[in-house]
């Protein structure tokens, strides 16, 4: 009786992008990292104040000055001390979260919908939009990014102060940030499109009488949302150094509005007395911008299959 071989297995199941990604245990923990900084950002205050004693649940928004308490040591009532004015740290710490992230969210989606839109239109389209839209780009990289986005928030920070108010200078840091960031963006999109665009299932596309439109958003675009995400997630950290950088020099958010920068800025002349002003905001922007690196490294692994 002869023996016939089994078939070999052709194909390996394809396993969920999530599952390559709670492998890489700096990625797990960036995630727990940052769903605690998002849900201190939105919580945090109240939750605080909930938990502190019934004589001390003052109204804590990050204005509130306790008089009897300037410069003050943690203690029971201020968890992590009080700054120069009196103000609670940990609730402006929680507030300063909330700008962080918020020009974070304004900055990627302007920056998604800018760099990802041209680099389709570049590399899809080739010939003089390409052109155009690469000597733009290079034009910004030749410039220093933060040295524009200074430029930018100086000469119109007073403008946009008086327009809009407070929210007028959060967005113009915000536009400034974006105007450095969509390069990158659309040099990676238009890079990858470049290389899909000459695949067979784009071209049988083309063939069966696709238009551009439905080709560009029905096969392209997918195939690069892994690339803009990560790009994205990665990016995030540098806005929030960049943002804060704005606020450090006296450009970004001001006074009453709490920034991580501007908790620096305020307190860099108190850092021998009162050294934890200024480490508490530092440690907080230095997490942040690690776990969103390993989180973008993360991603890029597990949505990549060529790094699988």
């Amino acid at each position: 009786m002869i023996n016939i071989p089994k078939p070999l297995e052709q194909t390996k199941s394809i396993r969920p992008w999530w599952i390559y990604f709670f492998r890489n245990r700096a990625a797990t923990v960036s995630v727990i990292a940052v769903l605690i900084t998002l849900l201190s950002a939105l919580i945090g205050p109240t939750l605080y104040q909930r938990l502190l004693p019934i004589d001390q649940r003052q109204v804590r928004d990050g204005i509130y000055q306790d008089f009897d308490a300037i410069n003050g040591s943690p203690s029971v009532d201020h968890w992590l001390g009080t700054d120069y004015l009196g103000r609670d740290t940990l609730t402006r710490l929680f507030m300063a979260l909330r700008v962080s992230l918020l020009v974070a969210f304004v900055v990627e989606s302007l920056n998604i919908g800018l760099g990802c839109g041209l680099g389709l239109l570049a590399g899809y389209f080739g010939g003089w939009v390409d052109m155009l839209i690469s000597r733009a780009a290079d034009m910004l990289f030749a410039f220093p990014g933060l040295l524009l986005a200074i430029l930018v928030s100086a000469v119109f920070g007073s403008t946009a102060r008086e327009l809009y108010g407070g929210i007028g200078r959060l967005l113009l840091v915000a536009t400034a940030l974006s105007l450095v960031s969509w390069p990158l963006m659309a040099r990676l999109v238009r890079s990858e499109t470049l290389s899909l665009k000459s695949r067979d299932f784009v071209m049988a596309s083309r063939g069966l009488g696709a238009t551009q439109f439905r080709i560009i958003f029905r096969h392209i675009l997918p195939n690069v949302m892994w690339l803009i995400i990560v790009a994205a997630t990665v990016d995030v950290a540098s806005v929030i150094v960049n943002e804060a950088t704005l606020s450090l020099l006296g450009l970004g958010i001001e006074e009453p509005a709490a920034s991580l920068g501007l908790m620096i800025f305020r307190a860099a002349g108190k850092i021998e007395s009162h050294p934890l002003q200024v480490f508490i905001p530092a440690v907080v922007i230095t997490t942040l911008v690690i776990a969103f690196s390993f989180l973008g490294d993360g991603l890029r692994d597990a949505l990549d299959p060529r790094s699988r």
